[in-house]
């Protein structure tokens, strides 16, 4: 959440209840009440010219020039406006590592500061471009080669100047890049220990003679992350199928690449680990699965429940099983037959009623029944439930504890006339979760805009801007400016 108003303007304008308030109204808005999160939400949206006056209040004061560099929902042309103005490093660092700020202002953060902490967030930022990554002085610190090694747009050619001097917990990263090819791999194997030799095992750019030499090192790691290469062979993973140890048995039978139907003799393995995993793959055969549905480990017995792959037979038969957990992984699987919902709909456990709550082919008579239990998770399941019938709905969106009022919310499918008396709900996020409904009316995105929390006003304001097609007009605005 956004954190609460310091200053005392809860003086809000509000905005006419039959109609959708204009740009130019939220921007005088913004101005007259002070509202830094009302600006903030608008400033992507407004001319040069509005920019400049929004600049004037969002940035009144070091500390909000630092929270707005840090905070998770500042729009990036903000971002690029903060690092423009701002001389000091730690802030420049902190907007380097935003999530949101844009490739363009990457570029200019570096060409004006190029310190350690500025250069490492840059390096390992995902938006940062190939050409950008390559510009990077990394010589003399560990952190920019971590960031350069981990990041999946450095080139291959800086990668591999990088690894030519850098510590081993760096090489550790490159040797996980996708980026560094089949040369690079077999230069890090050469001279790695254990744990580095191991990543260069699971890169899929490795080649097959460190494939064949991994296979046989007397270690269970590198033998695990093997069998979890994507470019092992069928096989390698067969004859790691038999691999003394469980963790590498186990990782051979997750890799998607053996076929389901060489598993067929692997199902009495004595690890519940590998049990597990191979429950868990689709396209088992029928009778592989009936052996795992009769598993002394429930974890085993719950995934072949799940499995879209288990026959109709086998469903009924763990139906019955002990274990609520299982029964309810039953119910939850979509191949569930419809009677066999409906019996489980009834079940002892509250934990698979609400199974039954979530599926959105029940029937109606069920959801009403379903609808007169007290459990939480029950009620929640029914009302995000798209077949959920109005009057369970609206009981549910009136319901005294916030969490299954928020269920109604997340339904979207539920009516305006179900949602909008929550315009009002008394807890913050409910409201702010509730500003993405596609029943709300530009009516409500207006009361919502004039909302006490912040982060509700900052939600409403650009769904407003953007359902209106004013977004479109502001971006030529500024362009033409």
């Amino acid at each position: 959440m956004i954190p609460a108003e310091t200053q005392a303007n809860n003086a809000h304008a509000a905005a006419p209840a039959t109609q959708r308030p204009s740009l130019p109204q939220l921007l005088e808005q913004a101005r007259e009440t002070g509202d830094i999160y009302l600006a903030a939400a608008l400033y992507p949206f407004a001319g040069n010219a509005e920019r400049r006056a929004l600049e004037d209040l969002l940035f009144a004061s070091t500390k909000q020039k630092r929270q707005f560099a840090g905070a998770p929902y500042t729009p990036a042309p903000l971002l690029g406006r903060l690092a423009e103005i701002t001389t000091e490093t730690k802030l420049l660092a902190r907007i380097a590592r935003h999530p949101a700020v844009t490739a363009e202002t990457l570029a200019y953060i570096v060409d004006k500061d190029q310190s350690e902490a500025v250069l490492a967030a840059v390096a390992a930022h995902q938006r940062a471009p190939m050409d950008l990554l390559d510009t990077l002085d990394w010589q003399d610190s560990v952190a920019v080669q971590k960031g350069l090694a981990g990041n999946l747009n450095t080139s291959t050619r800086t990668l591999k100047a990088i690894a030519a001097e850098a510590p081993l917990e760096v090489l550790k990263e490159i040797a996980k890049n996708p980026n560094a090819d089949a040369e690079l791999l077999t230069d890090l194997w050469s001279r790695g220990d254990e744990y580095l030799r191991a990543e260069v095992a699971a890169n899929e750019q490795c080649t097959e003679s460190i494939r064949t030499a991994a296979e046989t090192l007397d270690s269970e790691l590198v033998r695990r992350m093997l069998a979890a290469n994507p470019a092992a062979s069928v096989e390698q993973l067969l004859r790691l199928l038999n691999d003394p140890a469980a963790a590498v048995r186990a990782a051979a039978v997750r890799n998607l690449l053996l076929p389901a139907e060489d598993l067929q003799d692997y199902a009495d393995d004595p690890s519940r680990q590998v049990r597990r995993t191979e429950a868990q793959r689709t396209g088992l055969a029928d009778s592989m699965l009936e052996h795992l549905a009769e598993d002394e480990d429930h974890w085993v017995r719950r995934w072949v429940a799940r499995n879209s792959s288990t026959p109709e037979l086998i469903l009924r038969s763990l139906a019955q099983d002990e274990v609520a957990e299982v029964r309810r992984a039953v119910v939850r699987n979509p191949m569930c037959p419809a009677d066999l919902v409906a019996t489980l709909a009834r079940d002892p456990d509250s934990w698979v009623r609400a199974g039954v709550a979530f599926r959105k082919d029940v029937s109606e008579a069920i959801l009403l029944e379903l609808a007169d239990e007290e459990d939480p998770d029950i009620l929640t399941g029914v009302g995000q439930n798209s077949a959920a019938p109005l009057a369970i709905l609206h009981r549910i969106a009136s319901h005294r504890d916030k969490d299954i009022r928020r269920a109604v919310i997340l339904n979207q499918q539920a009516p305006r006339e179900v949602v909008q008396p929550l315009l009002d709900d008394p807890y913050p996020l409910n409201r702010a979760m509730l500003v993405k409904h596609p029943a709300l009316t530009s009516a409500d995105l207006s009361q919502l805009a004039d909302d006490p929390e912040p982060q509700v006003r900052f939600m409403a304001v650009q769904s407003i801007i953007r359902s209106s097609g004013q977004d479109r007009a502001a971006d030529a605005k500024t362009r033409n400016h």
